[in-house]
């Protein structure tokens, strides 16, 4: 007599992610010939699907003895596509009652259990498949890490542990796989002024970041873009096989800064494209304004000592310091990275610099000068010195040596790098202190 058999309860015990990252290669309990009490002494959450159901005729009775079992995983209600199976011999306790499990070894891989809906069906011995097909649900494991979930809880530690101990392994892997647009292969951010976004270390003298990409590591961010922290090497490190082993830019107006640190820079040789500066400070009794030729005043007490000028008031001194730049706004360059309010202000603001303020001077490289062309007419290539009028560049006072004309020795701070025919205006000039 053909009996008629029912799957009463199929309770589908799904761990998503143990399964998208282990389950082709699932070493556990599968199959008719493992037992509850194999995946109860497991270490951790099996990489299997359970399977339980109750077996009866076509009455209802319960039915008991050994049987073929078919378990099959489909993506669709009816008809669909056969993800994976297998077949195993169960046995079915007086109540009808059996235990069953798919596992790495029935063929379901990641890309089958991924976390779209899936459909059971079962076949026992030669009958026809059992209808309807389960439909297979999240149970809490897996309703946690289905796609979209979230994962919130308040634990002291890590809510989420990935271990892999394989010497080749990667202990998370994630994608952006859209090839337009802007997209993020990994997101972390923190709440707490105090925390970190993202946060790696290397216990083995190792790297705690490396990155790969047009970009090796790229930084964003309202104070430091990207911080690195060390106690005896580089806090940040960069190596490029054929491009800039570090870059910095910002996006600020006044380009500041790129680039900054509070410490000794050091380097085999810099190139400048622009002017070379230093921070020094008002030490006279006027303002200064941008271009003024400026000559060395003293030293304010500091470590280092801060360089003070003043407005230079006579033709062809030879205490020239450099070229006015700008103001320069001292409390928004932190000595403290962590209070550094870069970003937050203006570092070089403007107007004119008051006494006692401080300011940029122009030491090595192009500048805009004011000039005056009563000691005769400028043209570029010309030595330039202090000019008899205030904060004004002239042409340098020429002596005859044996006959040869040169400038006076240490009077000259500038070339010009363009023509003054007349007047006084603001040209610009290269700027090289003798």
């Amino acid at each position: 007599m053909k009996k008629q058999r029912m799957l009463t309860s199929a309770l589908i015990a799904l761990l998503l992610l143990i399964l998208i990252v282990g389950l082709t290669q699932a070493q556990g309990p599968g199959g008719g010939n493992n037992t509850p009490e194999d995946v109860e002494q497991a270490s951790s959450v099996s990489a299997v699907v359970p399977i339980q159901g109750r077996l009866t005729d076509a009455s209802g009775n319960p039915l008991s003895g050994s049987y073929s079992v078919r378990a099959r995983l489909y993506d669709a209600f009816t008809g669909g596509t056969t993800l994976c199976s297998d077949t195993d011999p169960v046995t079915v306790d007086d109540n009808g009652l059996f235990n069953m499990y798919l596992d790495g070894s029935s063929g379901c891989t990641a890309s089958d259990i991924d976390g779209k809906q899936l459909y059971l069906g079962i076949t026992v011995g030669s009958d026809p498949e059992m209808t309807p097909r389960q439909g297979i649900y999240p149970i809490p494991y897996a309703w946690s890490l289905r796609p979209g979930a979230e994962i919130s809880g308040t634990i002291n530690g890590a809510i989420l542990r990935i271990e892999n101990w394989n010497t080749n392994g990667r202990a998370l892997r994630a994608y952006a796989m859209a090839d337009s647009g802007e997209t993020y292969g990994v997101v972390g951010a923190s709440r707490s002024s105090n925390g970190y976004g993202g946060y790696f270390y290397n216990t083995a003298a190792g790297d705690g970041v490396k990155g790969e990409g047009w970009f090796g590591v790229y930084g964003d961010g309202t104070s430091a873009g990207v911080r690195g922290q060390s106690e005896s090497g580089w806090g940040v490190y960069g190596l490029s096989t054929n491009g800039d082993g570090v870059g910095g830019a910002t996006l600020a107006a006044d380009h500041n800064y790129g680039i900054y640190t509070s410490d000794n820079l050091y380097s085999l040789n810099y190139h400048l494209r622009g002017a070379q500066m230093q921070v020094v400070q008002n030490g006279g009794q006027e303002d200064l304004e941008p271009g003024d030729v400026v000559i060395f005043d003293g030293l304010a007490a500091g470590d280092p000592p801060v360089i003070q000028v003043a407005k230079a008031t006579v033709a062809n001194s030879t205490a020239v310091a450099g070229v006015v730049y700008s103001r320069y706004n001292i409390e928004a360059v932190s000595q403290d990275p962590e209070q550094s309010t870069l970003g937050n202000r203006e570092v070089t603001p403007a107007g004119p610099v008051a006494p006692d303020e401080y300011l940029l001077i122009v030491i090595q490289g192009p500048a805009q000068v004011k000039a005056s062309a009563l000691a005769g007419a400028i043209q570029p290539g010309d030595l330039l010195s202090s000019a008899s009028t205030a904060g004004q560049a002239a042409k340098a006072a020429q002596v005859s040596i044996e006959g040869v004309k040169t400038a006076m020795p240490g009077i000259v701070f500038a070339k010009a790098l363009e023509p003054l025919d007349k007047g006084d205006k603001l040209i610009y000039v290269f700027v090289t202190l003798q």
